[in-house]
C-alpha cells in the first residue's frame, strides 16, 4: 500500500440518466437520478483507495450545506480529508451530468464559485511523507509554486500531472512532473489529430518524462523516457453502460501499476483494460468486484420462444428465467409471487408459444412472457420480478 496525495478539485455531481441525448428545446424525463461526490482528483483517489492505497485529498470546500454532503461523500470513499482548505465565501462546485442510456456517453455542465487551493495552504503539508503526488493540471498560478516545493522536498517520490485542458502557462510546468497524462481534449485544443503527434511534439522539449495520451475509442499512445512512442487500441466494450469516470479510472490504475513496479507499457495495458471494465457498469463503486464478476450467464443461441432456460447466477445469488420473445430476450427472477418458490419447483416450466405465457409448475399460475404479469391463477395481477440484462454483439447475456 502506498500513501498518495491528490491535489485538485472535488465537486458534487447530479447525474440524470436519460433514454437518449436531449434535443434543443425538448422536455425529457430522466429515468434515474443520483447525487454523489465527483471531480477528477476525487474519482482518481477513490479508485486508488479501492486498489488498496491510502488516498488523501488536497482540495477546497465551501461552508454551505452541500459542502457537508461533499465531505461526507469523501469520507465514505475512505479518502483522507485533513488537508482540505475551507473558504467562507463561495459555493460548493456542482456538475450537472446527463448520462445517455443509448450509448453511455455523458455531457457535463459545470458550475463553480469557489477559490482553488492556495500555495500557502499546500506549503504546510509534509509532502515528503507521501509515496506519490498526483496533480490536476489547473489552478496554474498556484500550481507552479506547488510543483516547485514538491520537487524541493521529495527525494525519489514520483509526481504525476493530469493535463485535461489547455490552460495558459501549463506547458511551462511539464518538466516538473515525472509522468504527464494528456487527454484528447488537450490535444484537440492544441491542433493535434492524434496522440502520436502530440507526444512527438512534447518529447522534443520534455525528453525525461513518461508520457501518456488517452484518446477514447482510438486507444492510448505512450512513451517511456527516451523511448519511441507506442500505441495500444481501446478494448471493445459492448454495451457501454457509463463512461463517466473512465479517464479517472485509467489514471488510477496507471499510477497503481507504476507504484507496483510495472514498466510503463504494462501499466498502460492494465489501465486500459481496467477503464474498459469500468465502462460496463454504472458509477465507480465496487470496481474490483465488478471486474471479477463480469461473466455471461447465457447466450442467445441457447434460447427460443418455445421453452425457458433457467440459469443460476452465482455472483448475484439468484435463479433467472430466460426466454426469447419476438426479437428480444425476457429475463425474470425464478420466483412465483404466490408463495415465493421457483416456477420449476415441481417440474419444468411449461411454455404456451401461442398464448405467449409461461406456467408455474406448482400452482398453475400463468404469466405473460411479454411483461411477467400473472393473468390466471392464485397470484392473478401480480408479476414476476424483471431482471435487467444486456446482450453483446456475440449474443452473450450479462446481468446489469
Amino acid at each position: 500500500m502506498a500513501k498518495i496525495l491528490g491535489i485538485g478539485n472535488t465537486v458534487l455531481d447530479t447525474i440524470l440518466t436519460t433514454p437518449h441525448y436531449p434535443k434543443e428545446n425538448q422536455e425529457l424525463r430522466a429515468t434515474a437520478k443520483k447525487v454523489s461526490t465527483g471531480g477528477n482528483i476525487n474519482n482518481t483517489l477513490y479508485v486508488l483507495s479501492q486498489l488498496g492505497h491510502e488516498a488523501t485529498i488536497c482540495t477546497t470546500l465551501a461552508t454551505d450545506s452541500e459542502a457537508k454532503q461533499l465531505l461526507s461523500g469523501l469520507k465514505k470513499r475512505l479518502i483522507h480529508t485533513e488537508h482540505i482548505q475551507t473558504f467562507i465565501q463561495g459555493k460548493t462546485p456542482h456538475s450537472f451530468i446527463t448520462l445517455n442510456k443509448e450509448n453511455g456517453s455523458r455531457t457535463i455542465i459545470h458550475y463553480r464559485d469557489l477559490p482553488e487551493v492556495t500555495f500557502e495552504h499546500f506549503a504546510k503539508i509534509a509532502v515528503e511523507t507521501f509515496d506519490w503526488l498526483h496533480f490536476e493540471g489547473r489552478n496554474i498560478e498556484n500550481l507552479s509554486g506547488m510543483l516547485n516545493i514538491a520537487k524541493t522536498f521529495l527525494a525519489t517520490q514520483p509526481i504525476s500531472l493530469e493535463v485535461e485542458k489547455s490552460r495558459e502557462g501549463i506547458e511551462a510546468l511539464f518538466s516538473q512532473a515525472n509522468l504527464l497524462i494528456f487527454s484528447h481534449h488537450y490535444a484537440d485544443e492544441k491542433g493535434f489529430t492524434s496522440g502520436f503527434d502530440l507526444l512527438q511534439h512534447i518529447q522534443k522539449n520534455i525528453p525525461n518524462t513518461k508520457l501518456v495520451c488517452t484518446w477514447g475509442e482510438k486507444g492510448v499512445w505512450f512513451a517511456d523516457i527516451n523511448q519511441s512512442i507506442q500505441h495500444i487500441p481501446a478494448e471493445a466494450v459492448y454495451p457501454v453502460m457509463d463512461t463517466l469516470g473512465a479517464g479517472d479510472t485509467f489514471n488510477a490504475a496507471l499510477i497503481h501499476h507504476l507504484i507496483q513496479g510495472s514498466p510503463l507499457n504494462e501499466a498502460v495495458k492494465h489501465a486500459n483494460h481496467f477503464a474498459a471494465q469500468k465502462c460496463k457498469q454504472f458509477g465507480l463503486d465496487n470496481l474490483l468486484q465488478a471486474a471479477s464478476q463480469q461473466q455471461p450467464i447465457a447466450n442467445t443461441k441457447q434460447l427460443n420462444t418455445a421453452r425457458t432456460l433457467v440459469v443460476r447466477s452465482k455472483n448475484h445469488n439468484q435463479s433467472i428465467i430466460l426466454i426469447k420473445h419476438q426479437d428480444t430476450v425476457k429475463a425474470y427472477k425464478n420466483n412465483c409471487p404466490h408463495q415465493n418458490i421457483p416456477l420449476d419447483e415441481a417440474y419444468k416450466i411449461d411454455v404456451n408459444p401461442f398464448q405467449k405465457t409461461i406456467k408455474c409448475s406448482v400452482h398453475d399460475a400463468f404469466f405473460n412472457i411479454e411483461d411477467g404479469l400473472c393473468i390466471e391463477g392464485p397470484c392473478r395481477n401480480e408479476s414476476l420480478a424483471t431482471v435487467e440484462i444486456t446482450i453483446d454483439e456475440q449474443g452473450d447475456i450479462y446481468l446489469v
